[in-house]
């Protein structure tokens, strides 16, 4: 009896130490065929990675225990879809360099004690599309790894304005923010800052810096989400000179003006007023002349008249004597909002 224990003992740890999986898979990538071997050994989980080209047998990557990868074991691989495997470490990054080539992120299996992070977490590389082969980026990589180092971290590809963007948690209504420029496998910092949305109003303050001309400048602005105006927004447009955005609304009793830029940031400019102690220096005159509604405001010698009629939107800016006429485009709500609303910084004439 002892002897048929022992018997199962040795085989149930034979077992537990060969639990090993290899795959060969045609669809995670187009052009490439992908070796994928599994080892688990009661919580310790070793992986090997293995990209070929289609055409050939070429070696473009490989990640991992590279002692799993016996001829013997590639040759027995099971062929599946990527899609069916459930426990995998290796996916498709996106475009992060912007060079209109995808690139590969894979996962460690074995997670790191904490090293100043809010929680122990597994590292992970990046590796860039290159012409011949896929090449790991440490600089990306450690770009990566630090925001998922952070509370409520995050890594964004923002392919329209080619950027990588970070950002972290610092507290109920606070979160930092970071930008990266890429060029190859290097990823630099343009800027960082923090927005505190616990600033009394509807703007969150933002506080940060940016690089120009290879060095760092300080600046301060305010951000606002516009879904978050949703139903208290009375008029939106965007300029079709391309400079920004126009966002009118109301929050209680005061009604609000916010040029929002059209930029990387949409950071609000300009606002009138700033906040809700400014708002009884923040008067608004507003107009209707039968089908047509303007509202005028100042701010110092700059004199602001939003208008609006049956077929067109804009603001006119006058400047010393000398207008600017911004025409807008994709109009949501109407200044007919403000006919019957009653607001304790508009005045009706």
């Amino acid at each position: 009896m002892r002897l048929k224990i022992l018997v199962l003992f040795i085989l149930s740890g034979i077992s537990t130490a060969s639990a090993q999986k290899a795959y060969l898979i045609h669809d995670f990538m187009k052009g490439y065929t992908l070796y994928f071997i599994q080892q688990k050994a009661g919580s310790q989980i070793k992986e090997y990675y293995k990209l070929t080209e289609d055409k050939g047998t070429k070696m473009v990557l490989e990640f991992g225990a590279k002692e799993l990868a016996k001829p013997q074991t590639i040759k027995t691989a099971k062929e599946v879809t990527f899609k069916s495997l459930s426990d995998k470490n290796i996916q498709i990054l996106g475009d992060v360099n912007f060079d209109g080539k995808p690139d590969i992120i894979i996962h460690e299996t074995q997670i790191n004690d904490d090293d100043g992070c809010y929680y122990p977490r597994a590292s992970s590389h990046i590796f860039i599309n290159t012409e011949n082969t896929f090449t790991i980026s440490q600089s990306i990589s450690d770009v990566y790894n630090d925001a998922n180092c952070m509370r409520g971290g995050s890594f964004d590809i923002d392919a329209k304005n080619k950027r990588i963007i970070t950002s972290s948690t610092c507290g109920a209504a606070c979160h930092g923010c970071e930008h990266y420029s890429v060029s190859g496998k290097e990823a630099k910092m343009i800027s960082s800052f923090d927005e505190d949305g616990f600033a009394q109003g509807p703007f969150s303050k933002i506080t940060g810096k940016k690089l120009e001309n290879n060095k760092w400048v300080s600046f301060n602005s305010l951000s606002i989400y516009e879904p978050n105006l949703d139903p208290d927004k009375i008029l939106a447009f965007d300029t079709k000179n391309g400079k920004g955005r126009i966002l009118l609304f109301k929050i209680d009793t005061i009604l609000y003006y916010a040029f929002q830029q059209n930029d990387e940031y949409k950071f609000i400019s300009f606002a009138h007023p700033s906040s809700p102690e400014k708002a009884n220096k923040a008067i608004f005159k507003f107009r209707k002349q039968n089908s047509s509604y303007e509202l005028e405001f100042n701010s110092g010698s700059i004199k602001h008249l939003v208008y609006e009629t049956a077929n067109s939107v804009g603001i006119k800016i006058n400047v010393n004597g000398k207008i600017s006429d911004w025409q807008g485009m994709t109009k949501t709500g109407s200044l007919e909002a403000l006919v019957k609303n009653k607001f304790s910084n508009v005045i009706k004439e």
